[in-house]
């Protein structure tokens, strides 16, 4: 049911709840890692996600995602996002996508 962010010490406040409204992919998360640039990338059943501060950018099939349906994500400390979906494996660095079936 989408993503939700709690920022503070009181039960009850402080939560931020992400949607397919709010610029998700899809609101069924699968998988979730933060790169060394402090970028939140979500992979969800519809495509990826990427939170840079408070504007959603997302990436399917469309934009040459191998499979919208993201299983796991890893970024390293050299700034690749390691993709797996259920049709092949991707490596994102600096605004290129290389893709593996």
């Amino acid at each position: 049911m989408g993503l939700a962010r709690h920022d503070g010490y009181e039960y009850g406040e402080g939560w931020t709840v992400y949607t397919t409204t709010d610029g998700l992919a899809d609101n069924f998360i699968q998988a979730i890692a933060l790169d060394t640039a402090g970028k939140l990338w979500v992979g969800t059943r519809g495509g990826i996600s990427v939170l840079d501060g408070s504007a959603w950018t997302s990436y399917t099939t469309s934009e040459g995602l191998v499979s919208n349906n993201i299983l796991c994500i890893i970024c390293d400390q050299a700034g690749f996002v390691y993709i797996g979906t259920d049709n092949g494996f991707m490596v994102y660095n600096q605004g290129t996508l290389f893709c593996f079936q």
